[in-house]
């Protein structure tokens, strides 16, 4: 049952659509979605019970439900970061991480990331996080890498200390720190969590949380950086915490604070079997095995409207949030989903005056230097807190966007060019 300060801010309803229904006869092994693009992209396994590949990679156009094949992968995981998508894993159960960076737009293969060796019998996480500059972070075994997206060079390196391996990463919407949870190694395998917290530039070490609450992990956690700090979620053995670790010292904010052990694990922060979270549009979204799913002030925790859904509607896993939409993606129970959740759950509109960013998207003509030809399509400007704008682009290539103050990155998608062009503008 919902606690009575859920209650309170429970809505008759999260409306929900399926925007593509699942399918036994094609086992995803996992599934990203752009909401900027309109696109959603899944691995298909050809080998089932067990899901363990080769894996093909596919996109739909949620518009129109078209779908696109691309190449056949070996490994079973992906993610969209800095304008392109990245599918990573370990092949055929091995050691051995691999990365691949692939286009979005076409679906080709653009580059292999090389990641350092691991120890045999040895079955490393990878994770991908987009980091700043127009750069993605990458986490496997011990090794976390910046590479920069454009060219595939390293930019930064971290090495964890002795004895830990990468369990997940995430870098908050203002692309300056980078947050990594990692497990113990114990006699080939994983145990224990701890929490690491870098320059997201330099990958200089900020602070580290190695003690209390956070150590409870039976192995590793799941986060979600936000604006001032991150949110952790964890396995304690059957049962499971959410917890939000303050930026600078890692030190863990009320709520859900240190005593939520204590309560009855049938609410937002303390779960049976998993919880997923994710981070857009000023909130931070939460779903768990209860049936919850809720969107909470992502620097207090306070609640912003909960609803408990029907097995039949589980969120499993949550993908991304809109506020240009008003929807937030997932995998559920009968597919890929978009909810429309109250309008309360979105962060409040600046009443500040709003700006114009004014522009011209361009491909550079050659050989070089060449003269720069416009292009037609449109830009998407995405704010440090998430919020995205979008206008379309004339073949004349000029573009105008009204937008709130704050930073902003700006990319462009074009229909007669292969990659995107991006641009920063500021307050």
């Amino acid at each position: 049952m919902l606690t009575a300060s859920m209650q309170q801010r429970t809505p008759a309803s999260w409306t929900e659509r399926i925007a593509e229904r699942g399918s036994p006869a094609e086992p995803v092994s996992d599934q990203a979605v752009d909401p900027a693009t309109g696109v959603a992209y899944a691995l298909i396994s050809r080998t089932r019970t067990p899901v363990r590949g080769p894996y093909v990679l596919e996109c739909t156009a949620l518009r129109n439900g078209v779908v696109r094949k691309g190449p056949v992968l070996p490994v079973g995981h992906l993610a969209v970061a800095s304008g392109y998508l990245w599918v990573y894993g370990a092949a055929g159960g091995g050691p051995q991480p691999r990365v691949s960076q692939v286009d979005p737009r076409t679906l080709e293969l653009i580059r292999p990331v090389h990641l350092p060796a691991v120890p045999a019998r040895t079955y490393p996480a990878v994770a991908v996080a987009a980091g700043p500059g127009g750069s993605v972070w990458i986490g496997s075994f011990r090794a976390l890498l910046r590479v920069d997206a454009a060219t595939g060079a390293v930019l930064a390196r971290v090495r964890l200390p002795t004895g830990l391996a990468v369990s997940d990463i995430s870098v908050d919407p203002g692309r300056g720190h980078l947050y990594v949870s990692a497990a113990h190694l114990v006699n080939g395998g994983i145990e224990g969590n701890e929490v690491f917290e870098y320059d997201a530039r330099s990958g200089r070490r900020l602070a580290v949380a190695a003690s209390g609450l956070i150590t409870d992990s039976v192995a590793g956690a799941a986060l979600t950086a936000v604006p001032g700090g991150v949110w952790a979620s964890f396995r304690t053995g059957m049962l499971g915490l959410t917890i939000h670790l303050r930026q600078t010292d890692l030190a863990v904010i009320v709520p859900p604070g240190l005593g939520i052990a204590q309560t009855p694990a049938t609410g937002i922060f303390h779960w049976p079997m998993y919880a997923t979270t994710v981070y857009g549009g000023g909130a931070l979204w939460l779903a768990n095995q209860t049936g919850i799913v809720a969107c909470l002030n992502p620097r207090t925790g306070k609640v912003r409207a909960a609803e408990r859904v029907a097995q039949a509607r589980s969120i499993y896993q949550l993908l991304a949030a809109d506020p240009v939409l008003g929807q937030v993606f997932a995998v559920g129970a009968r597919g890929l989903v978009q909810i429309s959740p109250p309008r309360r759950c979105w962060a409040a509109p600046s009443t500040k005056a709003p700006g114009t960013a004014a522009g011209t998207l361009v491909r550079t003509g050659g050989p070089a230097p060449g003269p720069p030809v416009p292009l037609p399509g449109r830009v998407v400007a995405i704010g440090s807190a998430g919020a995205r704008f979008t206008t379309g682009v004339g073949t004349n290539g000029r573009f105008r966007l009204s937008l709130l103050p704050g930073k902003y990155r700006l990319t462009g998608y074009s229909s007669q060019v292969g990659r995107t062009a991006r641009g920063l503008v500021g307050r």
